[in-house]
């Protein structure tokens, strides 16, 4: 058990305290003790001050092998039924100086070196018999265990063993032991250093009165904090400085209290004989070895949660139970130190008031489809105005004295705003439907194609139906969608990331509509000779194009046209060709078996007339197709001149 008391304790959010001793001393020593699963971060973080004249010259600390690993190095060995014959065995070779009892006296003593002890396994004790060497007379004796009044070790190696195996066994395997060596004399020490310790919680308490109203008429809400911490120290601590921390510093395990020796090469030894030729041969490379430390990083939190249904007033809560710590800021975290010295016994909890302050504060019914569905939720919104960081904790809400429900207050820096979400209002119930639409928001042609610019809409229809007895408002919280725009029905009341809320007036007993409309801008690019004379009207009537406009688009639409039906054509003239080509492969299959006189010579010509027709039909396309392909540049050069120049107006 530490000889200073702790004096200062830091709890923090994440699993470690720090931890401070102050006091006086007188000596060089200073024993110290700590749980095994702290000495990392004690060797981690140890910091020794001596305020007075004095010198700290060093810490030594216990080995961390476990209690039977440290009895297994020593010589001596002693079992739990036969200690006195173990110690025995284990002397052998050793001098000793022996007495026997005689009667209620002991004799002279007997010197010399134990050889052994025997015994028999039934009667271990009463049978057992110690057999001495006598260098000087060479001689053995025999002495009975059972009369032995006294042995008196002679050999100092073997007092040394003896003393390290009963200092291991009498030694708390649960706990660590460090000694501060210290310069001769009077000492006042500071000792600090971090240990794992439970996270401290805050419990919150939030009492709400309508009547309750600050100098400008405002309503205001009693906001009470309780930190709730733990010792399980081995010690009371009477009347400790505390803080509480909020934050999350960094922190982490770091393994500096078990030994590590690392594997180094094994280098036979050169074994000389007569040489044989040598040759020279390249060596493999040598495998790579790597030594890694690894660190581990413990958080800790354990919310809780207490309430009762009761009738407290606000003054008189107020009043009742004031704050007992300050806030002050340290870079990324925030302080509660408790203003009066704190005491706690060993295993005992304890709660601590860390704030009692009036807040500005209103109560709303907040509606949110996403986090839920067909109901509002009473909430409490409220600026922290109380100077301090409030850390994550569960809050019981009081509405005019009488129990209203729970929430979880967030980690809210001082000025934030809290929205305390803590009953659902079933008097109202919400549904929403969602539709999208398009409208035409703008044209621009391009060469051969139109740019058609449209805004697609999205439309959240809420429908509120109140069964309540009085007039209400419900803030409706719409989840904005990306890269779209809020169009309506007005601006938002308050807008925040990715959200946006409007106060919606409920009548009682009644439905009320109220539809939230989003856009967003989309292009797109469609050729201009797909567009149709109904597109053109559309465009006309949303006065996206003028009436000239128009009128010209319609004249390209025109030579549009006459390009499809001259393609038109090509492909009728494709086909004709085809079959033209079947019935002359045919004609040829029926002119090979044919002869040349008499009836098939007859046959022949005629098949070979009508092969030069077909041969003056085929000319006869040919000369249309090219007529057609020259109509259809023609056509088209026409159409794209008449584009440019609309796409230049």
């Amino acid at each position: 058990m530490a000889t200073l008391p702790i004096t200062r304790l830091v709890l923090f959010k994440h699993g470690v305290g720090y931890f401070e001793r102050r006091g006086a001393h007188s000596g060089e020593q200073l024993a110290l003790s700590f749980p095994r699963e702290a000495m990392d971060d004690v060797l981690k973080s140890l910091v020794t001050l001596e305020l007075g004249t004095g010198q700290v010259l060093g810490v030594e600390y216990a080995t961390p092998e476990d209690r039977a690993a440290r009895l297994a190095r020593g010589s001596i060995h002693l079992s739990d039924e036969r200690s006195l014959l173990d110690l025995l065995r284990d002397l052998r070779g050793r001098a000793v100086r022996c007495s026997l009892a005689e009667g209620k006296k002991a004799t002279s003593a007997i010197e010399g070196l134990v050889v052994g002890v025997d015994y028999e396994p039934e009667e271990p004790l009463r049978r057992a018999m110690l057999s001495l060497y006598e260098p000087a007379t060479r001689q053995l004796r025999t002495l009975p265990v059972a009369e032995l009044a006294r042995l008196e070790l002679l050999d100092d190696a073997a007092a040394d063993d003896l003393d390290y195996v009963l200092r291991a066994a009498r030694s708390d395997e649960q706990r660590r032991a460090a000694t501060l060596r210290l310069s001769p004399g009077e000492h006042e020490l500071l000792i600090g250093y971090i240990a794992p310790a439970p996270a401290w919680r805050v419990s919150y308490r939030l009492l709400f009165e309508e009547q309750a109203a600050d100098q400008q008429g405002a309503a205001v809400a009693l906001l009470q904090g309780w930190g709730l911490f733990d010792n399980q120290l081995d010690e009371d601590l009477n009347g400790v400085a505390l803080t509480l921390m909020a934050g999350m510093p960094v922190s982490f395990r770091y393994r500096l209290y078990a030994p590590h020796t690392p594997e180094r090469p094994l280098i036979a030894d050169e074994e000389r004989t007569v040489e044989a030729p040598i040759s020279f041969a390249s060596a493999p490379p040598a495998a790579p070895s790597t030594n890694a430390m690894l660190a581990d990083s413990a958080m800790g939190y354990a919310p809780a949660a207490e309430a009762r249904t009761m009738r407290l007033a606000t003054r008189r809560l107020e009043e009742t139970v004031q704050s007992a710590a300050a806030g002050e800021e340290r870079a990324a975290l925030f302080a509660y130190r408790i203003a009066h010295p704190v005491s706690v016994a060993r295993g005992q909890s304890a709660m601590v008031p860390i704030v009692s302050q009036r807040l500005p504060a209103r109560r709303e019914l907040l509606y949110n489809g996403h986090k839920l569905a067909r109901h509002p939720i009473a909430v409490l919104r409220l600026t922290n105005a109380t100077g301090l960081t409030l850390e994550r904790g569960p809050v019981t809400v009081l509405e005019a004295g009488d129990y209203a429900g729970e929430a979880v207050l967030p980690f809210t820096r001082a000025g934030g705003e809290l929205i305390v979400a803590y009953a659902v209002e079933l008097g109202i119930s919400v549904e929403e439907e969602r539709r999208g639409e398009r409208q035409l928001a703008g044209i621009s042609l391009r060469g051969d194609y139109a740019l058609i610019e449209e805004h697609e809409l999205a439309i959240t229809s809420y429908e509120l139906t109140s069964n309540l007895d009085r007039a209400t408002d419900v803030t409706v919280e719409h989840q904005c969608l990306p890269a779209y725009t809020v169009i309506g029905p007005r601006p938002p009341d308050e807008e925040g990331a990715g959200l946006a809320r409007w106060r919606v007036a409920c009548a009682p007993q009644a439905r009320t509509s109220f539809s939230v409309t989003e856009r967003r801008l989309v292009s797109r690019e469609e050729a201009v000779r797909s567009l149709t004379g109904a597109q053109l009207r559309a465009f006309l009537t949303s006065r996206l194009l003028d009436t000239a406009t128009v009128l010209a688009l319609g004249e390209v639409l025109k030579l549009y046209q006459q390009v499809d039906a001259a393609e038109t054509q090509l492909h009728e003239l494709d086909q004709q060709r085809e079959a033209i080509f079947k019935q002359q492969r045919q004609i040829r299959g029926n002119l090979e078996p044919l002869g040349r006189e008499g009836e098939e010579g007859a046959l022949r010509q005629r098949y070979v007339a009508t092969l030069g027709a077909l041969e003056d039909r085929l000319a006869t396309l040919a000369a249309e197709e090219t007529r057609l392909r020259a109509l259809i540049a023609r056509l088209e050069e026409q159409a794209a001149k008449r584009l440019q120049k609309l796409a230049s107006a």
